[in-house]
């Protein structure tokens, strides 16, 4: 048998013992899933517009709609703490920039407490800061989007406010909770 021919057997039983790895990986892969259950699963979170909703150019969407997010909780972190002022000032710009797609009600009350109370400042505030105004995502100034989250906050029954503001400081969004209930 002359070299090229080796070299391309040699290749050939390569590429089926790849396929044979990526195969055993993916069974592993979906036997895990299929027999790992946990308890804290919840349905991806997601805005509900109102009819008078504006937003920006139609992209389409691929989605799974079997798709699951697991949801940390932070219990054992102190509540955040924000400025009557900045929960004013976020209900004015609710009203202003948030209220004509998120209409009366929708961020307040059994819905928001269930989705957000025990999770992380830093969770909610990301997840505004990336993906609001829906036409215009990052188009508030970081205190804008502080002052929305003191007045969801106010507005769901945070346990307190207090003698600190909330701050665009990472560290410390990612240091405290929400503590809510329904208003």
């Amino acid at each position: 048998m002359d070299m090229a021919k080796r070299r391309n057997m040699k290749r050939g039983k390569e590429a089926v013992r790849s396929i044979h790895r990526i195969g055993i990986l993916l069974t592993a892969t979906a036997a895990a899933c299929a027999l790992g259950t946990t308890t804290d699963v919840r349905s991806p979170l997601g805005a509900v517009l109102s009819p008078a909703a504006v937003t920006g150019t139609p992209v389409p969407l691929h989605a799974n709609p079997g798709a699951r997010v697991i949801l940390s909780t932070a219990s054992g972190l102190p509540a955040a703490s924000f400025l009557p002022s900045q929960a004013e000032r976020g209900a004015l710009i609710y009203q202003s920039t948030c209220a004509t797609c998120h209409g009366p009600g929708a961020l307040v009350g059994e819905g928001f407490v269930a989705a957000w109370n025990d999770r992380r400042v830093y969770d909610l505030y990301a997840l505004i800061r990336g993906t609001m105004p829906l036409d215009t995502p990052a188009g508030l100034k970081e205190g804008e989007y502080l002052d929305v989250i003191a007045y969801l906050l106010r507005a769901n029954r945070h346990v307190s406010s207090g003698p600190d503001s909330l701050r665009a400081d990472t560290a410390s969004l990612r240091k405290t909770r929400i503590a809510v209930r329904v208003p």
